[in-house]
């Protein structure tokens, strides 16, 4: 026993003396500390979608990030942490056609309906529409994530543009997924929802994996326009269907640089001549496109015959427009709303000559009518008092020649 305690002695002053068990010399358990982790990149996508005969607008979108709100999950008593944005260090940058902003303007490439990529989350598309997409980039590469982690930010858009009616949800939730990786963070996704959703928790208590239904791939904002219709006809017995009339479209509050198609296949592209129009309205050519100014108003002359039309396309809601005609020395009824002279085509509304681009399609125009009477009375009496003439000159010129005749009869003998 004695012998034991003198090992036990021993054993525990070569411990000692070793320093394993002494306050200043026993090491500290090593907790384990991150290197904080930078971002990458992600992007979210931006669709405009517009009737197929219309222009893509010049229109522009704002975009902010901001930090999403902390959020515990607590299913069947699994308990799981969303962090705040706030948690990480340095602010997340969108980038698109400069910097917190996506720009469409003319002649940007469309999409049918029809052609729609598989890809493209583009919502409540329909047939006869197109679309034009941007792409935005949430760049994270001034942010770094010190810890493991969901981290939740909140994107908004906003923007106010003509015929433009924004997506009805102005906010887009993005949760970076930052990870360990033996000891290593690295940000391992990022994923966009229309919506702040719960998080699917799995058995062991973290992510599943699974996205739900409201996942994203951007926003989706209609452009709202209208075609107007400008129609000529003619009427009357006395009035000439092959003249040719000078229209004047004025096209106001619109904005500046926006282009319209107009459609020239009911119309001839460069009038003729022929005796019945002014020489001021001859070979005139009728343009096929129109450039809205800097003024945000465009000005163009058409001339038309009778049963022709032009249609001007891709017109904004809350567009003003007005057309006038120089009738000439015919006498003029214009197209209202109440007194439909013009021939309406199906799906469109009658409108007066000038007014504001509503939702619908409109026709308007111009009917000129010149219609006499044909004179009656003693003049009808002309054709047949002629001919009463006529027969009396026969019959005295019957008689000279008998009697001129018998002269020469009596001569001879």
């Amino acid at each position: 026993m004695k012998k034991m305690n003198k090992l036990s002695i021993s054993l525990l002053s070569a411990i000692l003396s070793a320093g394993y068990i002494t306050g200043s010399a026993l090491p500290a358990v090593a907790s384990p500390e991150y290197t904080p982790v930078a971002g990458t990149f992600t992007e979210f996508d931006k669709y405009l979608v517009m009737d197929e005969q219309a222009n893509v607008p010049n229109v522009n979108f704002e975009y902010t990030v901001s930090n999403g709100e902390s959020q515990t999950y607590d299913i069947d008593g699994k308990k799981f942490e969303v962090l705040s944005g706030a948690s990480a260090d340095g602010t997340p940058v969108i980038t698109g056609t400069s910097e917190g902003v996506i720009s469409f303007e003319p002649y940007d490439t469309t999409t049918l309906f029809e052609d729609k990529a598989e890809g493209d989350l583009v919502k409540d598309i329909e047939e006869g529409e197109k679309y034009a997409k941007k792409t935005a980039r949430v760049d994270f590469s001034d942010v770094t994530f010190s810890e493991p982690g969901v981290y939740r930010y909140i994107i908004t858009e906003s923007g106010t543009n003509q015929g433009v009616t924004n997506d009805t949800d102005p906010t887009r939730t993005l949760d970076v997924y930052v990870t360990d990786n033996e000891g290593k963070l690295e940000v391992s996704a990022y994923v966009l929802h229309s919506d702040v959703s719960d998080i699917i928790i799995n058995e062991d208590y973290g992510t599943d994996g699974n996205v739900k239904d409201n996942k994203s791939q951007g926003f989706t904002n209609e452009y709202d326009t209208s075609d107007l219709t400008v129609r000529k006809e003619v009427s009357g017995n006395q009035a000439s269907r092959d003249k040719y009339f000078e229209f004047t479209v004025a096209i106001s509050d619109a904005v500046p640089g926006t282009v319209y198609d107009v459609i020239l296949k009911d119309c001839d592209a460069q009038t003729g001549v022929n005796d019945a129009t002014v020489s001021e309205n001859e070979n005139k050519i009728n343009p096929g496109k129109l450039t809205v100014g800097k003024d945000g108003t465009v000005t163009q002359k058409f001339y038309l015959n009778h049963g022709q039309q032009i249609e001007i396309q891709g017109i904004a809601k809350d567009t003003s427009y007005k057309v006038t005609e120089n009738p000439e020395d015919y006498k003029q009824t214009a197209n209202t709303a109440d007194e439909a002279v013009i021939s309406i085509q199906d799906g469109t509304v009658s409108a007066d000559t000038s007014g504001e681009i509503t939702s619908a399609d409109i026709t308007t125009g111009y009917l000129n009518t010149r219609d006499g009477i044909i004179p009656t009375g003693i003049f009808m009496s002309a054709v047949p008092f002629a001919a009463a003439v006529l027969i009396g000159g026969i019959g005295i010129a019957t008689i000279v020649l008998k009697k001129r005749k018998g002269t020469i009869n009596d001569k001879l003998s």
